[in-house]
């Protein structure tokens, strides 16, 4: 498709897969309905009810009535049942990842004056280095990066040294936001599908990312935690719960799990430059079972999978606690992993940290340390619609096994760990161990699960899309604030409207007959279009856009 046309059906498009804009027009709003990011919306639907929105004037009522009085069978989950997967049509991305392969190559001067070159520059693999965060507004003690003092500068290069994080310089305290579970595809799961498409998420995440950059003075955050699972698509989830993973070989896999690596990279690279980002890997990252190559893999695009950094007096610790769940693919990165982190503990308590924070993927627990691999026998439903009925999974595959817990807990407790932080868990958890370090899981950036005893993991914390908000003060104290994203009424709004458009179930027979006849009539209209050149599902695609606007 020429540049002329693309600009005019996607609007401010920076190349990103899906519609991603800050405040979409009305027509790219209707392009994403027809992608079908439908956000396993029924979620949203009760969330909405709860919050006191009166579905009728969602234009839902007709729905509601046609489904009252109806009770709903509960179904056991099939996880063998694939009759709910479509596989997708991967043609585009192939297209765009072929012709990336034949591309010429950038020289230098066109490198250094491209605009991801300056959003990249302390980002990513660029930041996460030799197991600390290289970060200008962050500069770290000699001892944590003793290559960054080898490095030799001319006169009018380097800058003039600033004192390390190790020094605690904002009397006042300091704020960080912990994020989690982003999952870029994972609303796929379970739908209908033509294109893959994960442009729900992305909006998710410049929503948050924009509320972060609207932070300012004491409330200004030194930086950014993602705790996990970044992306969806891990290539060894060829057996995954509801999804078309299940029906995709291993290097269509690895393209879309790409795919998603780069949207999340461009969407998260905007954060104001003055607040750094750190990075962690989820299940959904590098497996369930981690293996030297995945990690490898997710390496290369983000930089290492453990690492440490101070923050005005505090040490940080980020893990890649995966290794923790399964540590059988790679069992020496895990001893590796095991006393890096022992160092690590013994070197932020020699140099009296005011607070030591650990964070991770994988919650430790969701009630108490000492709980056994079996100690929960609740469950955590999907929301109805995604993936096959009944879908739901144990509370206790949440959880880091208690052989592995058991020698974290220790190292925790003995030196005096302040709190950890995970996501993984798609909802809500404050817990406490026995000695009062909080475990604290936060809800997601994309698709909120519903335990069983949600009630009790997390009181006074509404489940919903949003960010927890941390708060240091003075030695080993904190405060945090699980905090919904500022619109996030709008993103369940919107996402009622688009299943209200007939997204919930098939048209009648009579009904799609008439729309088959209008998309006919749409795309013999395209020849209207001077110098456009489309292929079928383009083409479609435009006539599908027009057909949902002329119905609205």
């Amino acid at each position: 498709m020429k540049a002329k046309f693309r600009s005019r059906l996607h609007k401010e498009n920076d190349g990103v897969l899906g519609i991603q804009h800050e405040t979409p027009h009305k027509r790219n709003k209707m392009m994403n309905s027809v992608f079908g990011d439908k956000f396993g919306m029924y979620q949203m639907r009760m969330s909405a009810s709860s919050r006191g929105i009166d579905l009728d004037q969602l234009g839902m009522n007709g729905i509601a009535e046609e489904n009252e009085g109806e009770e709903e069978e509960i179904k056991e989950m099939d996880v063998e049942d694939i009759s709910y997967v479509r596989k997708p049509n991967l043609a585009r991305i192939i297209e765009e990842y072929d012709a990336m392969q034949h591309h010429p190559k950038y020289n230098l001067k066109q490198v250094v004056l491209s605009r991801r070159f300056h959003l990249y520059a302390h980002r990513f693999a660029n930041a996460q280095y030799q197991h600390a965060l290289v970060y200008p507004s962050l500069p770290q003690p000699p001892e944590l990066c003793p290559w960054l003092s080898s490095l030799q500068f001319c006169g009018e290069c380097k800058e003039e040294e600033k004192p390390s994080e190790k020094q605690r310089t904002r009397t006042n305290g300091h704020r960080f936001i912990i994020a989690a579970d982003s999952q870029f595809g994972i609303l796929m799961d379970g739908f209908p599908m033509e294109l893959p498409n994960w442009s729900q998420e992305i909006e998710i995440s410049r929503k948050c990312v924009a509320q972060i950059n609207a932070m300012h003075g004491d409330k200004r955050p030194l930086f950014v935690s993602v705790c996990g699972d970044l992306v969806d698509t891990e290539s060894s989830f060829s057996g995954a719960i509801a999804s078309w993973k299940k029906v995709m070989n291993g290097w269509e896999r690895n393209l879309v799990f790409e795919q998603q690596v780069k949207d999340f990279k461009r969407v998260w690279a905007g954060l104001d430059p003055d607040i750094a980002l750190v990075c962690m890997c989820g299940n959904h990252d590098v497996g369930n079972r981690p293996t030297r190559a995945s990690i490898k893999h997710w390496t290369s695009e983000f930089g290492d999978d453990y690492l440490s950094f101070w923050a005005n007096g505090t040490f940080n610790i980020c893990l890649n606690n995966c290794l923790f769940s399964n540590p059988t693919g790679a069992p020496d990165l895990y001893e590796e992993q095991l006393e890096w982190m022992e160092k690590q503990l013994v070197y932020a308590r020699e140099n009296d940290a005011t607070h030591i924070f650990v964070y991770g993927h994988f919650p430790w627990f969701l009630k108490h340390e000492e709980e056994a691999d079996d100690f929960l026998t609740s469950f955590s439903s999907a929301p109805e619609g995604w993936g096959p009925p009944g879908s739901r999974f144990a509370d206790s595959y949440f959880t880091i096994p208690y052989e592995q817990r058991k020698i974290a807990m220790a190292m925790f407790k003995k030196y005096d760990v302040t709190a950890c932080f995970s996501g993984h868990f798609h909802q809500n958890v404050v817990a406490q161990t026995s000695w009062g370090m909080p475990m604290i899981v936060t809800g997601p950036l994309s698709m909120n699960l519903d335990s069983e005893i949600g009630h009790e993991l997390a009181p006074g914390e509404t489940n919903g899309i949003g960010m927890r908000v941390v708060d240091v003060g003075e030695k080993g104290e904190f405060t945090h604030k699980w905090t919904l994203l500022v619109d996030e009424e709008e993103l369940y709004v919107n996402a009622l409207r688009r299943i209200s458009k007939s997204m919930m179930k098939n048209p009648l027979p009579e009904e799609a007959e008439k729309r088959k006849s209008r998309m006919s009539e749409i795309l013999s209209s395209l020849i209207d279009f001077d110098d456009v050149e489309l292929s079928d599902m383009e083409a479609q695609q435009w006539a599908i856009s027009h057909m949902f606007l002329e119905e609205e």
